[in-house]
């Protein structure tokens, strides 16, 4: 479960259900923070990447296409932010450990402008359940990714 608290005009702290952070809201932009290797992060960022398309597919119908992300997984610079990305697509942004002070990884999904603050948190949670139900099909130790918030696998293939 995600906790979301408003911090301001625009933004939100996203927070387990022990109250430890594990993201934020911004504006147009969504991340998650927390993640001990580069690793953990690509894999978050494939995850909810896949999350936010299934999700803006959903609710915006036929009229919403998304660039195709297909071909390798990989890390670009654009001169700014460094990006994981999938082919020519940017799926979000990867701040390492040091980059703003930050302690550990994390990644940052911008979202299209029509995106409101409502979708926005409707789809914190979505793309929060993503990643940790990603976590716990890796197998991966709770602590890995985003705290120990992570739902127990059901077993159903």
């Amino acid at each position: 479960m995600l906790n979301v608290f408003e911090t301001g005009d625009g933004s939100f702290r996203l927070a387990s259900q022990r109250d430890e952070d594990v993201g934020w809201i911004r504006g147009h932009a969504m991340g998650f923070g927390g993640l001990s290797t580069e690793d953990a992060a690509i894999a978050v960022a494939v995850a909810g990447n896949a999350a936010i398309t299934g999700y803006l597919e959903r609710t915006l119908g036929a009229g919403y296409e998304p660039p195709p992300a297909t071909g390798r997984v990989k890390l670009v610079h654009d001169g700014a932010y460094e990006w994981v990305s999938r082919g020519p697509v940017p799926l979000a942004r990867l701040y390492r450990p040091g980059d703003d002070r930050r302690p550990a990884f994390g990644v940052e999904f911008v979202l299209p402008s029509y995106v409101k603050e409502g979708a926005l948190i409707s789809l914190a949670q979505i793309v929060h359940h993503a990643i940790t139900r990603n976590a716990a099909a890796a197998a991966q130790p709770a602590d890995d990714i985003l705290g120990s918030d992570r739902p127990q696998p059901l077993g159903i293939q």
